[in-house]
């Protein structure tokens, strides 16, 4: 990757400004958002990328970071540009307000934003995409949220941050409700439509097509598992005294099907779904021997 320059810095009076916006050297008295470090402006003619720089020397990709973070959070304010969905793809509009780290009570999304009278969050990554403890919040909202991933590109310039908060390819959609509850009843009469009954007997559900005996590398029998392990299945969900599970899918898995748990009743993001369907392989295992 290459040098990830520091284009935003504070200023004495405790302001967000942008390299090109003050005075160089160290008249622009101006410190880092990340350390408090002194900082100098070096955007000069003879400088082809203006950055900050540490007074000290002492610069380090975390400072970068935090900068990169909240000038993408200043151009999204600025310009009052956001995402919505529209018939499912995400597209930009102009809105009235951008709010910066509004608080809703447990929550402080970068940016907050309504559009025709529903709310929108905006999360910037570009060291910390929203984890798991974040998205249950968001969920608990009924809080439409998309991240604009700025991790793995590097910027020289404004416009550059500008670009790639625009490019439709770095954002994804992280939580809307409508969607999601669309998801999960899909999913669920696609499993009855398309997948099997089985009953529980004294917990166990016998042949269970999620797990295969293989011996001598050629398929033995399905195994029997715990109905507990249904529980945290992505293929299927417990009902009373029947597991119903998509045992004969075919072709690729979408991604919306996985996400989708029907035994939580929530759409879970594409971090949480990995680490999950995980964790559930392995307990399959363990608990199939």
């Amino acid at each position: 990757m290459k040098k990830q320059y520091m284009l935003l810095a504070i200023n004495a009076e405790g302001n967000s400004v942008y390299i090109d916006d003050v005075p160089n050297g160290a008249k622009c008295n101006c410190h880092c958002a990340d350390c408090g470090g002194e900082l100098i402006a070096k955007n000069n003619g003879k400088i082809k990328h203006h950055h900050f720089a540490h007074a000290n020397g002492n610069d380090s990709i975390k400072c970068s970071q935090t900068a990169l973070h909240l000038l993408g959070k200043e151009i999204i304010a600025e310009e009052k540009r956001i995402p919505i969905l529209n018939n499912g793809h995400i597209e930009f509009k102009n809105v009235d307000f951008v709010e910066q780290e509004k608080n809703l009570g447990d929550i402080k999304p970068d940016l907050y934003a309504e559009y025709n009278e529903n709310p929108i969050a905006i999360e910037i990554f570009v060291s910390h995409a929203v984890d798991e403890i974040k998205f249950n919040k968001i969920q608990e909202h009924k809080l439409t949220t998309f991240e604009v991933n700025l991790s793995h590109l590097s910027y020289e310039t404004k416009d550059d941050v500008k670009n790639a908060i625009y490019n439709l390819e770095n954002i994804i959609l992280i939580y809307d409700d409508s969607i999601s509850q669309t998801y999960l009843k899909e999913k669920k009469t696609l499993i009855l439509e398309k997948g099997g009954r089985k009953p529980i007997q004294n917990g166990i559900v016998h042949s269970c097509h999620m797990c295969k005996l293989i011996i001598n590398g050629r398929f033995s029998r399905w195994r029997d598992v715990p109905a507990t392990v249904c529980q945290h299945c992505f293929f299927g969900f417990k009902e009373n005294t029947f597991v119903y599970c998509i045992d004969n899918l075919d072709g690729e898995i979408p991604i919306w099907f996985l996400q989708a748990n029907i035994n939580e009743n929530r759409f879970m993001n594409i971090n949480e779904t990995q680490k999950k369907l995980k964790q559930f392989i392995c307990t399959l295992r363990n608990k199939a021997l």
